[in-house]
């Protein structure tokens, strides 16, 4: 969906139905920063999931990528929040 910034004061109208093929998984950090693992559907055989940090309202990309089913997808991205859990100085 793209959003006209011009006419912003306009209701923008979403199909929910959309936002029901995204997956998110939250991992809370006792200091605030939590870790999001979003997977979702681009097209048929096309799923993105991505890596997100976010500290309040602050967020930074940590890592994306394409795979062709959702299983691959939910798997890469646990794989990349595990990266990001491991401690590197064990």
């Amino acid at each position: 969906m793209i959003i006209d910034l011009d006419m912003s004061s306009r209701s923008v109208a979403a199909d929910l139905a959309e936002w029901s093929a995204a997956e998110v998984l939250d991992t809370p950090f006792s200091d605030g920063l939590t870790l999001r693992a979003l997977v979702c559907r681009l097209s048929a055989g096309k799923w993105q999931w991505s890596i997100i940090s976010l500290d309040g309202d602050n967020g930074e990309l940590i890592s994306i990528g394409l795979e062709k089913s959702l299983a691959a997808a939910r798997a890469m991205a646990t794989a990349e929040v595990a990266k990001c859990l491991d401690n590197p100085i064990d």
